[in-house]
């Protein structure tokens, strides 16, 4: 991963590594890894008869976290973990009616986890928000679409992927600017989404389009930005998600440039929410200044255990690739009240 900080970001990371403290009571919960103060509204589903099917592989489940907290209304944010050790962003948001909206979906390999629950609620998704075209978010769909209509795919077969909102920048940009490795998923979804009817998709909807499903109402904040670094994060793009009046601000892996440009041409009220995910999984996204007009009260962190365990580590220019620390200390000084891990495995928020 490239460095991405200038001498006078590490002395400003390092002012604030003084003052981060030692966490010391994140691991109170015994396997979670979210704050201590999650603990009291956490149960764990102990069967796939609860909300969200636990699946199997390899002998091993994935345990099942329920918090009411939010007060959605008796509608579901479900952040998935799935089977994946690694990072992805895998969301569904369940209207009070029964309909799903993914965001972006997560890894090739969680494919099945996902589509598995997608079936499990009737196999049709109402809308599937993309942020951007890198295998921790769009690899899940593009196996769904490359997969849902091949006889012998139970897993895949007959899901209806519904309306897909996205929009990236020009191939050729990422051509030329992104890093070679991520080119052949790029290229891949680009190509299985000029597959897809027409009639379903939305490419390159204007800052400002809003649609609902049910009590679900979504706004989009930008389109995809070029800019030549860090090109793929770069072009992520948000979505502010309103449930039953709680506003979700999904963020995808926008860093610190593509956060800057959203401060400048965004009003500040069009940023504030109750609940935020955090920017490329905690590490190398947002700002303080970015989060501080968020001003959220929860946050969602699609963060690896091997990652989320750096939120303890000093912000050192050894360390600079990993800014999680420095990221976990912003929301607290901004009072965040509870953070959402999926470390510990599945998150039902109600």
């Amino acid at each position: 991963m490239k460095k991405r900080f200038g001498s006078m970001a590490i002395a400003i990371g390092l002012c604030f590594a003084l003052a981060i403290p030692a966490f010391a009571d994140e691991n109170s919960t015994g396997t979670l890894y979210a704050n201590a103060n999650t603990a009291a509204n956490v149960s764990q589903n102990k069967s796939s008869s609860g909300n969200a099917p636990i699946y199997v592989r390899n002998g091993e489940s994935t345990p099942t976290y329920t918090d009411s907290t939010i007060g959605l209304g008796g509608a579901k944010i479900i952040m998935f973990k799935g089977n994946e050790s690694g990072q992805q962003i895998s969301i569904v948001i369940e209207s009070n009616d029964g309909q799903l909206i993914v965001v972006d979906g997560g890894l090739k390999t969680n494919a099945p986890y996902l589509s598995k629950y997608i079936k499990s609620k009737g196999g049709k998704v109402a809308a599937w928000l993309l942020t951007h075209p890198h295998e921790d978010h769009v690899g899940a769909l593009s196996v769904i679409l490359e997969q849902q209509k091949v006889a012998g795919h139970p897993d895949f077969y007959d899901i209806d992927p519904g309306q897909i909102y996205f929009s990236f920048a020009p191939y050729s940009f990422y051509e030329q600017y992104e890093q070679g490795y991520r080119l052949p998923m790029i290229k891949e979804v680009m190509e299985d989404l000029a597959a897809y009817p027409a009639e379903k998709k939305h490419e390159n909807s204007e800052r400002g389009t809003t649609f609902s499903y049910g009590n679900v109402s979504v706004e989009i904040l930008n389109t995809a930005y070029s800019i030549p670094i860090d090109t793929g994060n770069n072009s992520s793009i948000c979505y502010m998600i309103t449930i039953n009046g709680k506003k979700l601000l999904i963020t995808g892996d926008l860093p610190y440039e593509a956060a800057g440009k959203l401060l400048e041409e965004l009003p500040p009220e069009k940023l504030k929410a109750d609940i935020v995910q955090m920017a490329h999984h905690g590490q190398h996204g947002g700002s303080f200044a970015f989060y501080s007009t968020v001003a959220p009260k929860y946050a969602l962190w699609p963060s690896s255990k091997e990652l989320w365990d750096k939120r303890k580590d000093a912000f050192t220019e050894d360390q600079e690739t990993y800014t999680i620390a420095l990221t976990k200390f912003w929301t607290n000084k901004l009072g965040v009240e509870k953070n959402f891990v999926m470390a510990d495995g599945n998150w039902i928020l109600e």
